[in-house]
């Protein structure tokens, strides 16, 4: 009998240490870490980053989940749960609950195979994490989060060590099949009331009134103030969970924008089901590009202004020479007559060359004759020709490259009609320059 017993105790203890190591056997080989050339970024990464199952009540379903160290040094990883859901606030996308249950949690549903590990610099584990569906559990949507997190040593600015920490997650987003209830509604585009450029944010939220998560999608159309379309831009999806506002913000890539706009977005968040259309309107007004034209505007009057001013300012100074009469610049109209050297004897000079004015300026509209050959009359074509020099430069500073060019053509016909070549020379370097 003893040598029975002690038989079937070794028989009983061979069956235990055999199915211990079978246990562990099978823990390693689900278990695997590798290691690659992995880049050293102070972090580690988790994947998938989201995980979405349908499943039904007690249900049990396994997943894979990879865990990275790019921290640059050897860190123990710690692994946990915690429950998510969503916010009233549309700029939160969700809320972690912490050591809290959720109203919709399920990280009691979560069993990672590992707790903690320790991996070195490139490597990745990749472990299994079951999910078991309460039995009891009511159809809607359940979400919990399963995170990574290490605290490990890193230089600042400065040089000296510090603990940085990291804490990485996936999310699990677990839809318990039954009554389920998808409702939702959109509200209006938020856009600027008033905009001077572009691009433009348009902001999307929608809210979500069921029992699961939905994802939304559709696009937006952008019209004009005559109802013109000139944008419409696709709305990719994103997760809104129950009982919960989110936002999605939409960029249209513009620049020049002037009147009333329309947005209209249509947006559906069901296979089979009718969109949402909701429609806001802004106004644009480039108030950039109407500054800078108003101060183009105003400098060229201004220019205009000091310009007409100083000709008639030439004019006028011409008008008070008791030798000249009231010619538009100043200029002898009347040929010279001198008395010759003998007493009594008048001797009539050959006759003076007369030319009308505008023959020279077209643009002064004036037929008055002037003596070419007269030393003042020279010297205020000169003047003239130098104003116009003046004007086309300012003409050029404004990008009016035609407007310059007339200016240029007509100071060069004078120029070259009274014989002053060095002014010849420097109008043709200006227009060669155009």
């Amino acid at each position: 009998m003893p040598l029975r017993r002690a038989m079937k105790y070794a028989l009983s203890a061979s069956l235990v240490i055999l199915t211990v190591c079978t246990a562990l056997a099978a823990n390693a080989a689900a278990l695997t870490v590798v290691k690659h050339d992995e880049p050293v970024t102070g972090q580690i990464v988790i994947g998938p980053p989201k995980v979405e199952l349908a499943m039904k009540p007690g249900e049990s379903v396994t997943r894979d989940i990879t865990v990275t160290n790019r921290t640059g040094s050897t860190v123990t990883i710690e692994i946990s749960t915690e429950d998510f859901t969503g916010s009233s606030n549309p700029s939160e996308a969700f809320v972690f609950k912490g050591t809290e249950d959720g109203s919709r949690g399920a990280r009691r549903w979560l069993q990672p195979e590992i707790s903690s590990l320790v991996l070195q610099q490139g490597e990745t584990v990749t472990f299994k994490t079951r999910v078991n569906v309460s039995k009891d559990a009511d159809p809607g949507g359940y979400y919990a989060a399963l995170f990574a997190s290490s605290t490990f040593p890193t230089e600042n600015e400065q040089g000296a060590t510090v603990d940085t920490s990291s804490r990485v997650f996936s999310l699990f987003l677990i839809e318990v099949t039954g009554a389920i209830r998808k409702e939702g509604t959109m509200d209006p585009p938020e856009v600027p009331s008033l905009s001077g450029d572009g691009p433009i944010d348009i902001g999307l939220v929608f809210r979500n009134q069921g029992n699961v998560h939905l994802k939304p999608s559709g696009r937006v159309t952008i019209t004009n103030m005559v109802g013109q379309t000139v944008a419409e831009i696709p709305v990719s999806e994103w997760v809104v969970l129950p009982d919960s506002a989110r936002r999605n913000i939409i960029k249209w890539d513009t620049e020049f924008m002037f009147g009333r706009y329309t947005v209209t977005a249509e947006i559906g968040f069901t296979a089979d089901g009718t969109p949402i259309v909701v429609s806001s309107t802004f106004w644009a007004f480039p108030w950039k590009i109407m500054l800078f034209v108003a101060l183009l505007v105003i400098l060229m009057l201004v220019l205009t202004t000091w310009f007409v001013r100083r000709r008639r300012g030439r004019q006028d100074q011409a008008k008070e020479r008791p030798d000249k009469p009231a010619a538009p610049a100043g200029i002898d109209t009347k040929p010279k007559v001198e008395t010759g050297p003998i007493a009594g004897t008048a001797a009539e000079k050959t006759a003076p060359q007369l030319v009308s004015l505008d023959e020279l300026f077209p643009s002064m509209g004036d037929r008055s004759l002037i003596n070419i050959e007269d030393p003042d009359t020279q010297k205020l074509v000169r003047d003239l020709i130098g104003q116009q020099l003046d004007l086309a430069k300012a003409y050029i500073g404004d990008g009016m490259i035609d407007d310059a060019r007339r200016e240029l053509n007509e100071a060069r016909s004078a120029a070259l009609r009274i014989g002053f070549l060095s002014e010849v020379g420097v109008i043709d370097h200006m227009l060669h320059e155009l």
